[in-house]
Order: C-alpha cells, then structure tokens, then sequence
C-alpha cells in the first residue's frame, strides 16, 4: 500500500508516495496527558445533555487524559459519551504494531463477528467481534495478499498471493478450506503479467460480484516494476468483463496508485498521480471513462444517500473535502480542509458503510499551523485529531465520534505511517476501526461504537 506525506500549504499541497515496509517497535502502557483546549461547566454540561440524543455536531474539545484500556477493554471518550475498545494487542504479533489494514478496505466481516488485523512482520490475524479475543494467525495469508470480507458470508474471504498473484482465492474462517476463485493465465492479453491486484488499497463492489485488477509484473533482479494493463472480473460468473492495455492509458505506460470499484461496480476506478492521468472512473468494458480528479488524494468510493456512486476525496487545490457524482459529475463541498489561516490537516475518507449510504468516515492526522511551519497546531480545531463522519450532501452534517488519542511527537516515515488512524466502519456504520499509539509506542487497533444516524 502507499502512503501519501501531505506538506500542506494554505492554498496547496505537495503529495510524496512512499512504500510501504515493517517497522518494529517496544510496547508501552502511557497514558495519553494531551490537554489542548478546555470546556467550561457548562460546555460540558451540554454536552452531556447531546450526548444522550447521539453523536454532536463537529467541534473542539479537550483530549482528557484517559487510562489505556487492557486488551479487549473499553472506555468512554469523556468529551463525545461513545464507547470505545482496545480491539487488538501489539503483543498479539511480532513487530511493534497489530491493527487493520486501511481506511478503504473493509476490516469486519459480513454481520460484525469477525475482523482482521495484520503485524509488523505481515501476518494476519483473526479477531472475535463481540470479546476481541485474539483467535490466532491465519497462516494462508501472508503481507500484502489483499484480503476482502465477502458481502454476506461472514466466513468467506477473497485473497491472492503477497503483492498480488495470478490467482484469487477464498479462505472459510470456519473450516479453513482454501478455494479458486479465479486463475487469470492464459486468460488475458498479458502473457508475462505475474501479479492481478489493486495494488493494496481496493475492494469490490458493495454486492461483492466485481473487481478491478491492474496486471502487472516486478523484477526481483533489476528492481523493475512494470504494468500491462488494467481489467475487470465478474466474480459470480467467473469471467473477464473488459480489459484496458497500458498503451491505451491517459499517459501511456503510467503505473496506477491503485485500483478500486464502484461501490454499484458499474466503474472500475484507477487512480494516477497529477501528470500521469489523474483519478479516472471507466465503465466495465473500458469503452467510456470521466475524470474524477486531477491527482491521487486520499480517497475512497462510497454511495451517496440514494445509492449513488459518490467518489469522496481531499481536494487540496480548493480546500475541500469533495464528494463527486460520477454519474451526473456533480461535485458537492463537504468540508473546509483549512479551517484556519496557514492551518491545514490530513484526514482518510472511508466509504465502506455500504448498508449506511450517504455517509463516509473521515478521521485526521497531522495537524499543522503556520503554512506547515508548527506542527501540531498550537489551537485544537473541530477537525483535529478524531474520528468523525461526514453526511455526503450539500451542507451536511459532520459529527463527532471519538478522539483518537495517538502520540506521533517521535514518530517518522514507516512508524508514522503505521501511526495514521485510517479508520473504516463496518458495513452497517454500527462501528469504526482505528489506529493509535495511545500516546505509547506499540501501533495497535481501537473500535468505537457507533450511535445510529439518521
């Protein structure tokens, strides 16, 4: 998966892609002491007070201190009322780190039972839903192999070989039983293409019957990468849908950042950096295609509130947080991505409440005043440092979730990058993973319940 290092700027923002690699780390029980902004009595008593009605409307308040739960523990965040559980142990693993893998991909299975979680050295781990017991390494998946939760089968997952292979398959959490799903030699234009992946940050449509695949290939001996083309599979009926050569590329032979699909799955989305092709949404068959953005922000596909494919990203350009309509490409203002002069953010857009539609996840990181000169902003803003949704319409609603009480004073490339909350909710939004250091070392997962939206 790459990771995206935002130098923000009021009116721009550089975007440097970085790989990513295993960092390790010692394990620590810190507490987290930051205290940013304070509420006075009666702040806090109206904030109780919309507590008890759900989630409150974005703003600033404290990060109180707050003793870091055991293993399978929660809390309560003092400043939003929403429960929240040490859902993994860095112990658990080796490395430093144990939590999810990323804001666009799904980490519950289909009915919330079961989740996945990955450590420093790649290996992946089966979590229980309800006790967040650790259930132990599945050890038919390694790195990188892409792992996607079936739809409707809380045991079933689709994955493929680390950093991608020429076969799909599925694992049964249940029996253990590895099935193909797809093996694509000899099935397409591109004889020496060795791997058929997104490249780390995409899933399949909501209903789970398409993927998207680049096909492509890495020389071990020369440090070459290099990409054929991209492709779309039917899953249900076990074929190729549509096939685009590299040749025939915005930019020819220009490498994606990724690939993902509509959450309809009448788009197969690739996604090149500014220069090379920009964000682009394809029809199946690779026919027909529109710009979605000039660039490669981060991202991800959502439905709008009537089921609509919504492409949501962080527009550093205008700073917005924009939501397009890929069919009527109408774009919609969410956010202000620099609510204050010279201030700035990052943030990770996660679209994956497909049972929840109009709704995305946003959670922010790396806060910065000054034109990125101070960092962290000295003045805790609404958007800093949480876990919040965004309603996916004209003047939306944003609200508050939880703060994600993470230290990244003396964490740099890698670590950092393992440090960044991702988070994603499962598909119904009754909950939403995220990362932190619990102002500690170890990079483990926490799970915030989440109050229905309406």
């Amino acid at each position: 998966m790459a990771a995206l290092t935002l130098a923000m700027g009021q009116n721009a923002a550089a975007v440097e892609r970085v790989e990513r690699t295993e960092r390790t780390s010692e394990r620590s029980t810190e507490r987290t002491t930051e205290r940013t902004a304070e509420r006075s009595p009666e702040q806090k008593t109206q904030q109780q007070k919309q507590q008890s009605a759900g989630l409150t409307p974005l703003s600033a308040d404290a990060i109180e201190s707050v003793d870091k739960p055991q293993p399978g523990g929660e809390f309560t965040d003092p400043a939003y009322g929403t429960h929240v559980h040490r859902a993994t142990a860095a112990s658990d693993g080796e490395g430093g780190r144990m939590r999810h893998e990323y804001s666009r991909r799904q980490a519950f299975n289909a009915d919330n039972s079961r989740y996945l979680a990955q450590d420093g050295r790649g290996a992946w781990y089966l979590y229980d839903g309800k006790t967040f017991r650790n259930l132990g390494a599945i050890e038919t998946l390694a790195g990188d192999c892409e792992p996607i939760w079936h739809p409707t089968d809380p045991n079933l997952i689709y994955f493929t070989d680390r950093n991608g292979g020429t076969t799909w398959w599925t694992y049964n959490t249940a029996t253990k039983k590895k099935d193909v799903v797809f093996d694509f030699t000899g099935k397409t234009p591109w004889p020496d293409a060795t791997s058929y992946w997104t490249k780390g940050e995409g899933t399949t449509s909501a209903d789970g019957r398409y993927l998207s695949l680049m096909a492509t290939s890495y020389n071990e001996s020369t440090k070459e990468k290099k990409i054929y083309g991209l492709l779309t599979l039917d899953i249900r009926e076990k074929k190729i849908v549509g096939t685009l050569d590299a040749k025939d590329f915005p930019v020819p032979g220009a490498f994606p950042d990724h690939i993902s699909t509509s959450a309809s799955g009448k788009y197969a989305v690739p996604s090149w950096l500014n220069g090379q092709g920009g964000t682009r949404a394809y029809t199946l068959d690779f026919k027909k295609s529109v710009e979605l953005a000039t660039g490669s922000e981060h991202s991800d596909l959502a439905f709008g509130p009537n089921k609509q494919d919504y492409f949501v990203y962080a527009d550093y350009g205008s700073g917005q947080l924009v939501a397009v309509d890929i069919d009527s490409k109408e774009r919609i203002n969410l956010h202000s991505l620099y609510p204050a002069s010279g201030e700035a953010y990052a943030l990770h857009v996660s679209g994956q409440a497909f049972d929840k539609p109009g709704w995305v996840v946003i959670s922010t990181y790396a806060d910065s005043a000054d034109y990125n000169a101070t960092s962290p902003a000295p003045t805790l803003r609404p958007e800093y440092r949480k876990v919040w949704l965004q309603e996916l319409a004209p003047n939306g609603r944003s609200l508050n979730v939880a703060h994600i009480r993470a230290n990244d004073s003396k964490a740099t490339g890698d670590a950092a990058y393992f440090l960044e909350p991702q988070a994603t909710a499962s598909r119904d939004l009754s909950r939403i993973i995220f990362a932190s250091n619990f102002g500690g070392t170890d990079v483990e997962s926490y799970v915030a319940d989440v109050p229905e939206v309406k």
